[in-house]
């Protein structure tokens, strides 16, 4: 895909991932509509890997900012082993859509999206549960993280 291509859908729509043959609910990059001013609940419910595991939380479509007790950024990286279990992000997006995706880091750095990442994903009213693979095709169950992010309200 070319890089005009990429800037029309990177941020705005979810992403399948085409590393499972005959699936097409496996997502790679999920885009949640928030509105303008949201609060989110993201809350960590298990980790079943060897590799360190979070989420990447982002605003990549427009402008915006995420917030955490007073640390704004447009990217946010949430790690199982050091955050909270449940956190309270506040969501600035004008176009009301915010990124997500599971990380994870085998090594020195935090790597996503590669052969055999995705996530299966479920609603439950206003709460998503995002249930992960991180990487290859080996040991594939969905639960080396599993979260969910809840909307709480509009600001």
């Amino acid at each position: 895909m070319n890089t005009k291509s990429w800037k029309n859908i990177i941020g705005k729509t979810r992403q399948y991932s085409t590393d499972y043959e005959g699936r097409d609910d496996i997502v790679l990059w999920d885009v949640l509509d928030i509105g303008k001013d949201q609060l989110l609940k993201v809350v960590f419910l298990s980790k079943n890997s060897p590799y360190s595991q979070g989420i990447r939380l982002a605003i990549d479509a427009g402008k915006g900012t995420l917030d955490i007790d007073g640390i704004k950024s447009k990217e946010i990286h949430l790690w199982y082993q050091v955050a909270f279990k449940e956190v309270i992000v506040r969501c600035k997006a004008e176009e009301g859509l915010i990124s997500i995706y599971n990380i994870f880091q085998k090594k020195h750095f935090p790597e996503s999206q590669k052969y055999g990442s995705g996530m299966l994903i479920e609603k439950d009213g206003e709460k998503t549960i995002y249930r992960c693979h991180d990487v290859t095709m080996e040991n594939v169950n969905f639960d080396k993280i599993v979260f969910s992010i809840e909307k709480i309200y509009n600001a």
